[in-house]
């Protein structure tokens, strides 16, 4: 997928976060979730946090407490470090 498309959604992704209603983001992070290709879902998820981060720290928080809500620790631990790594490639 191209790097203006993953821009795109990752904007339009946080628009739907930044309105913090909890089923729209529940029903997004799932479908992120089911992409057949984890690094567009890594990809897309290092974006979002890139920008939540540096525009509202607890909304970034929020973001993770719902996209790992159904998700042992030990896995949220793993993505996160997986992502952090994918995040060295992405520019």
């Amino acid at each position: 997928m191209k790097k203006l498309a993953l821009e795109d959604i990752s904007q339009k992704l946080v628009q739907i976060i930044e309105t913090q209603d909890s089923e729209k983001v529940r029903y997004w992070a799932k479908i992120l979730d089911r992409q057949r290709d984890p690094l567009v879902t890594a990809e897309v998820f290092i974006r979002i946090r890139r920008h939540l981060s540096q525009k509202d720290q607890a909304l970034d928080r929020w973001f993770q407490d719902i996209y790992f809500e159904n998700y042992n620790p030990d896995v949220k631990d793993l993505w996160l470090d997986f992502v952090e790594l994918c995040s060295l490639s992405v520019s």
